[in-house]
């Protein structure tokens, strides 16, 4: 599979911050694995933290978390939409400004 190409066979777990976590988590699972590819954290402020394998980055699995964090939130008011934070690394702004979305002033 070439570095760039989509990686379409990929399944999330959420865990909620009523199963300990300070936040909602989304985890990304590549082919069935029980290991993750990736996660992404985010609360009513914005994403925490975002992150995916390096051997696994350009794929489309943050994109994949973006919107299943955002189809999570449609389906249940207990859970925030996913939003932008103003700190982000120069790799989050890029992967940012391709997902779309508000993009509050960069602090980071």
């Amino acid at each position: 599979m070439a570095a760039n190409e989509k990686i379409s066979d990929v399944q999330f777990r959420y865990h909620g911050p009523s199963m300990g976590y300070g936040s909602h988590r989304l985890t990304a699972h590549v082919g069935g694995s029980d290991t993750s590819a990736g996660h992404l954290l985010w609360s009513g402020q914005g994403i925490r933290n975002i992150m995916v394998e390096p051997e696994l980055q350009r794929r489309g699995i943050g994109t994949a978390m973006w919107n299943e964090g955002h189809r999570l939130a449609s389906e249940n008011a207990r859970i925030p939409k996913p939003k932008h934070s103003p700190d982000r690394t120069n790799e989050g702004d890029a992967w940012a400004r391709g997902v779309g979305g508000r993009l509050p002033r960069r602090r980071g």
